[in-house]
């Protein structure tokens, strides 16, 4: 017996004219219409202005078959065109497995499909097709709003900076310095065309392609007003000395990090990872660790643990 989607449809077209008109009061072209909202139909669907992105997530345990994917994709398609009223070349699918290693940073595709988009105000380079992610993680914006309300005349260190749209946030209100550091080139390189494209200058700030922790272990460094870092679970990725493990590996980086803000200075560190628990007793010389999650979830990202964070003084 074929799967009756008529609940998925119905649902799709209430949070699709709820989250269209929030959308347009807070001029964002890219936010979550539908947050897996009922268990029987688990994918994630964003608008990228007039572009849909789904990503349809392989739950543990599940066997699917090629044709099993391509029935779903079919079917979720027939609706979301019909609902939201796009063309069938406007919808992207992506089929999300847990990733491992260097898999974040591997071409998936060459289709090359950029587009620019638009949020609160700046403009950033999106491609729904030749990577995993698409280029701006929408569950990451009020942290950028945060940190730009703070940034004017300031100095700011994100690290694991991928395509540097926080950076771009902190140098468009006027930051004094703005340094992103990223151990892969092509997001560096696509995060300087986000500054170009918000016609910020950028030989104020910069785009540094380093191993992370040996670079926070060099003498002398620059200290910082503010420090965000947004790091993977797990990396491998060839341009480390050593793997990078979060859980493991956290009080160490929070440490390292600690001694390059200056008095009076913050941290902000926000990760995903959903069985995460920060080990707050061995993070050395902070007055305040306070858990800011709730202030950083977007009103369209409904689930709870889409992510953590914690601002450290």
């Amino acid at each position: 017996m074929s799967k009756d989607y008529a609940p998925f449809a119905n649902r799709l077209r209430k949070m699709a004219k709820h989250y269209g008109k929030w959308a347009r009061r807070q001029e964002l072209e890219v936010y979550r219409v539908y947050d897996a909202d009922l268990d029987e139909f688990p994918i994630i669907l964003d608008r990228y202005a007039d572009q849909v992105y789904v990503s349809l997530y392989h739950r543990k345990g599940e066997e699917w078959t090629e044709d099993d994917y391509q029935d779903r994709k079919l079917a979720y398609r027939e609706i979301i065109t019909e609902v939201l009223g796009v063309g069938r070349d406007q919808v992207f699918f992506k089929l999300r497995k847990r990733q491992t290693g260097t898999n974040q940073y591997e071409k998936l595709s060459i289709a090359q499909r950029e587009f620019t988009v638009v949020e609160n105000g700046l403009g950033f380079v999106v491609n729904l097709t030749d990577y995993l992610d698409t280029g701006l993680y929408s569950d990451q914006r009020e942290l950028r709003m945060m940190v730009a309300r703070e940034a004017k005349g300031k100095r700011v260190l994100h690290l694991f900076a991928y395509t540097c749209a926080l950076g771009t946030y902190a140098a468009a209100a006027d930051a004094f310095r703005v340094d992103s550091l990223e151990m892969s080139n092509t997001y560096l390189e696509w995060g300087e065309r986000n500054f170009v494209l918000n016609e910020i200058a950028t030989d104020r700030h910069r785009f540094i392609r380093e191993d992370i922790m040996p670079w926070l272990k060099k003498p002398n460094l620059l200290k910082y007003d503010i420090i965000v870092i947004t790091p993977p679970t797990f990396s491998n990725s060839k341009s480390m000395r050593e793997p990078f493990d979060l859980q493991q590996d956290h009080p160490k980086l929070i440490n390292y990090c600690l001694p390059k803000l200056n008095e009076g200075g913050k941290v902000y560190f926000l990760t995903n990872a959903r069985k995460f628990k920060l080990e707050e007793e061995l993070i050395k010389g902070v007055t305040e660790i306070k858990d800011i999650t709730k202030q950083t979830l977007p009103p369209d990202h409904r689930k709870r643990n889409l992510h953590r964070c914690w601002r450290m003084s």
